[in-house]
């Protein structure tokens, strides 16, 4: 089980995979169509997507968080 210290790591890890997985689907179907290579591609263009995503999500959401109470607030 993992600490709960490292629970925004975790959190901030499954919603950029969860998004990237989605977002590649999309990008890949439209790009290379249900190939015989579908898979291969969507999972290599996930696998560099996440690698971006992950660093980026974990700079930006404290800056939303702060954000967003401002708007809320």
């Amino acid at each position: 089980m993992i600490s709960k210290k490292y629970f925004h790591h975790v959190f901030v890890a499954i919603m950029a995979m969860s998004m990237t997985l989605v977002l590649s689907f999309i990008t890949t179907v439209n790009n290379e169509g249900f190939s015989s290579q579908f898979v291969f591609l969507w999972l290599h263009d996930t696998g560099m997507s996440f690698g971006i995503a992950f660093p980026t999500a974990l700079f930006i959401a404290p800056v939303a968080k702060w954000f967003t109470e401002m708007l809320v607030a």
